[in-house]
């Protein structure tokens, strides 16, 4: 299932982090405004993928967009829009669920590595310490226990298509997710 599920999203990943806002705090030249744009985008993502896993995975715990809402809050950033990406994703399985898991919990290794980068972005001296890009384990540690869990599990193959179509479809949201905030909060 593993391999299965990161062969189906590699392309898909990588066009992602290119898109992404993320690699301007890499590159230490992100903007207050854009790291604020950031915040929104990928509370917006998590939140709804959040919600959707939750209902088939009774055990899933991230706490990513809590995170992502303090962090929003204490920058005084208005979370309303996030109401019209509401109906733009839904899981209907529990192999759906376990492929859109495996994109939100994959993603505390890349953030692991952007939270050591920000300190080093001048625009965001004046930022208190974040809670989403805060550097802790606990993400690992979630995301480790997941790896497990997939590699006690016996899948047929149509379970593993299922698990990494919706793999590919929640790379697929968290793309639209980014591209129309931006659209959004520029027009606005």
């Amino acid at each position: 299932m593993l391999s299965n599920l990161r062969n189906a999203t590699q392309k898909l990943h990588e066009e992602l982090e290119k898109e992404n806002l993320a690699g301007q705090i890499i590159s230490h030249d992100i903007s207050l405004e854009d790291y604020k744009l950031l915040l929104l985008q990928n509370y917006i993502a998590y939140k709804i993928t959040e919600a959707e896993i939750a209902k088939y995975i009774p055990s899933y715990q991230s706490d990513k967009s809590d995170q992502l809402a303090k962090d929003l809050e204490n920058l005084k950033v208005d979370t309303s829009i996030s109401e019209e990406f509401q109906d733009k994703f839904n899981i209907t399985s529990y192999e759906e669920a376990l492929g859109a898991a495996y994109v939100v919990l994959g993603s505390a290794l890349g953030g692991m590595y952007i939270s050591k980068e920000i300190p080093n972005c001048p625009e965001l001296n004046e930022i208190s310490r974040p809670n989403f890009f805060n550097g802790d384990r606990e993400g690992l540690k979630a995301w480790n226990k997941f790896v497990k869990k997939l590699k006690a599990e016996d899948f047929n193959e149509t379970q593993i298509a299922v698990a990494s179509k919706k793999a590919q479809e929640t790379f697929e949201f968290f793309g639209s997710v980014f591209r129309e905030t931006s659209l959004i909060v520029q027009n606005s």
